[in-house]
């Protein structure tokens, strides 16, 4: 085995990558540190006991070269034998106002690999980050304004995303490829100066290099150090002040009352749970207008709010503390997601509802079946004798209505009054006919009883009964 190969594999159990029976997503580009990281998965896939297949995102930036690398990376799937999973996307028409391409394919790419994961078991997310991809972050942060927690660079592993390859130069996987007649597309945009890591790249880090020969191992040392005295910082808050941070699935709570006799500790925990729970940078001025509001004898205030996080300081335990969540949790428009079901329903149909990471078994079933769960939350029953509409399952709407006993109830309403947040309205599942709200799958993800329209409530006269299962 090469010695760049053994340093790699000794590189991935020195910090616990992945480990026997781990099946791996290699997000793949076409480009030369793609095609070693599917060569080095390949080598040492049946040594280490994983399995592995192929990511492609087509970002149709270039037209036909981009559907070259498309069709490039589907081909080396199938000599690889490996799963390959292509997407496609409009960044031309689709990207969100206010951020550049590079952030919102960064954004879109990080969400589908998570997505295509989580559906088909895939346990951990390969990238093909080199140590030349970490000088250029470490440096490019240093210049637009970074803390201590930035001048990390890219970490080894954040969550179920890898870096194998941070082991190893750009230099020396040209050399391997080359030397292995292993083939690559080349991307003519990494040549393109209006993108800052390749101005970084191509214009600045060889300016640099050429004045000083050491700066890679200073700029490396550098985040190498700051590493180690974040670890040493939160050894020792925690050894204080054990308890001075809650997470709670998508939200995290710290005791900012502990924290407040000072900025120093309180900037430090808040940023760092900043980056680890919700994966966004910080900056200075974010966390002194953070700090200051907090001050402010106000409860139960909204602090901080910008496109990718929410802060508000809220009362909890007898003590105020910082909530902290993602801003589209609240306020804007919410995703809107829509899933049919089959006509009739005649046999099961199993439906993944991706954004609210959970699935559904829909079925017709006979009145012994509903009698037995018919008070399990993770059960919803419904009659149709009389409806021909087309069933299907979406969130909420502005104007829904739901038919009680006593008339008609805003879902919204009805949602208030189980004192749901808003994030929570619209994660809740509900069943239509038609545009007829019947169903409000409530304690398919909250310990609250489901509510059923007055119109299709099950009877012992019920014939034809539908049955929506929590799997």
């Amino acid at each position: 085995m090469d010695a760049i190969i053994t340093r790699i594999r000794d590189y991935i159990r020195l910090h616990g990558l992945f480990a026997e029976g781990d099946r791996l997503l290699l997000s793949l580009s076409a480009g030369k540190d793609s095609m070693f990281l599917l060569h080095v998965i390949s080598l040492l896939r049946d040594e280490m006991g994983i399995e592995a297949a192929i990511f492609h995102l087509n970002h149709g930036m270039r037209g036909e070269e981009s559907d070259r690398d498309e069709a490039f990376v589907r081909a080396i799937g199938e000599r690889h034998g490996m799963e390959t999973h292509i997407c496609s996307h409009d960044f031309k028409g689709g990207r969100r106002a206010g951020i550049s391409f590079e952030e919102d394919a960064r954004n879109v790419r990080y969400g589908l690999l998570h997505g295509i994961a989580g559906k088909n078991g895939y346990t951990v997310i390969a990238t093909a980050h080199s140590r030349d991809d970490q000088i250029e972050t470490v440096l490019m942060r240093i210049v637009t304004g970074t803390g201590i927690h930035g001048l990390q660079g890219i970490l080894p592993r954040r969550g179920a995303i890898v870096r194998p390859l941070l082991a190893v130069s750009a230099g020396e996987i040209y050399a391997y490829l080359h030397g292995h007649g292993i083939e690559w597309r080349e991307d003519a945009s990494n040549e393109d100066p209006s993108y800052l890591r390749n101005h970084v790249r191509n214009r600045i880090l060889p300016v640099i290099r050429e004045k000083f020969p050491m700066a890679d191992g200073a700029i490396l040392s550098l985040g190498e150090v700051a590493g180690e005295s974040i670890s040493l910082i939160d050894g020792l808050i925690h050894e204080r002040y054990a308890q001075v941070v809650a997470e709670e699935d998508k939200e995290a709570y710290i005791d900012a009352e502990t924290l407040r006799h000072s900025f120093p500790l309180f900037a430090h925990v808040l940023s760092s749970v900043i980056r680890r729970k919700f994966n966004h940078h910080v900056n200075r001025n974010m966390l002194r207008e953070i700090f200051s509001k907090y001050l402010v004898e106000r409860a139960n205030v909204d602090i901080y709010v910008d496109k990718s996080i929410r802060v508000e300081k809220r009362y909890r335990n007898n003590k105020s503390w910082l909530r902290l969540r993602a801003s589209d949790a609240e306020g804007g428009a919410a995703p809107k997601w829509v899933y049919p079901i089959e006509p009739e329903a005649a046999t099961e149909q199993v439906i993944e509802i991706e954004e609210i990471g959970i699935s559904v078994t829909v079925k017709a079933v006979d009145h012994g079946f509903f009698e037995k769960f018919r008070k399990n939350t993770g059960y919803i029953f419904v009659t149709l004798e009389n409806n021909n509409e087309s069933l299907y399952i979406r969130n909420r709407r502005e104007g829904d209505c739901i038919k009680t006993e006593k008339g008609s109830k805003k879902v919204k309403d009805l949602f208030i009054e189980k004192k749901l947040d808003n994030a929570s309205k619209d994660r809740i599942p509900l069943l239509l006919a038609g545009n007829t709200v019947i169903a409000c799958m409530t304690g398919f993800l909250f310990d609250i009883p489901n509510r059923i329209a007055a119109d299709f409530l099950v009877d012992k006269n019920s014939k034809k009964v539908i049955a929506v299962i929590k799997n």
